[in-house]
């Protein structure tokens, strides 16, 4: 696979950036959302500096993925308890009838067909 050249525009400048082969598509969709925080950026803290409303705007994005990580993780914890609820509850379930039946022939008194 090769790269190709792909031009994108970040607050009204166009960029030339590399990109691999079959990634154009993935790279112009990051490239609009960064597009539009930066923006969101400039207007809600009135910055005008390019390198500063870039910066805002990758803490913000850093910030929002900390936080939607630290979600997730709660979220697979909370899971992973589920699934082991159910593992303990299926094996203790599964377990049942053998101890029951185990239970049973200790309960019964000797048959006469062991005798035989």
């Amino acid at each position: 696979m090769s790269d190709n050249v792909v031009d994108i525009k970040i607050l009204d400048r166009n960029y030339r950036v590399m990109c691999p082969a079959g990634q154009e598509t993935a790279l112009r969709e990051a490239a609009e959302q960064l597009d539009t925080r930066m923006a969101e950026t400039r207007a809600s803290t009135k910055l005008t500096n390019m390198e500063q409303i870039a910066i805002m705007a990758a803490l913000n994005l850093c910030h929002e993925w900390i936080q939607e990580r630290a979600t997730e993780g709660k979220k697979i914890a909370a899971l992973e308890d589920k699934i082991s609820l159910l593992q303990a509850t299926i094996e203790k379930a599964m377990g049942q009838p053998k101890s029951s039946a185990n239970e049973t022939k200790s309960a019964l008194p000797p048959s006469s067909s062991n005798a035989e």
